[in-house]
């Protein structure tokens, strides 16, 4: 049967689970996504710091991974914390696991 072949387990289509699949294409864009994943939240200077990448670059990075949906932004004055959805990843990701 293949009505549902367009749908994850949870409800993650396959386009959404193939946008997560681009962002993550890039080598930087898995280093930023393991250090979120060892961490709830960090600033863009921190993650660049850690990192051993620019500000600019982690921003072309990170921007990538919120148009995905991987990781969620939070402002608070002039900086911005990000963090990891963990659900999407785990929708998008778990399916391939079983």
């Amino acid at each position: 049967m293949v009505e549902n072949a367009g749908q994850g387990r949870r409800g993650v289509d396959l386009e959404r689970r193939a946008k997560v699949f681009a962002a993550l294409s890039d080598p930087n864009r898995l280093r930023i996504v393991e250090l979120l994943r060892e961490r709830e939240e960090l600033c863009g200077k921190e993650v660049a710091g850690a990192l051993g990448i620019s500000l600019s670059l982690y921003s072309h990075h990170a921007r990538a991974l919120r148009e995905a949906g991987i990781i969620t932004r939070r402002k608070s004055g002039q900086t911005g914390y990000c963090s990891l959805d963990r659900e999407l990843l785990a929708d998008a990701l778990g399916p391939l696991s079983r």
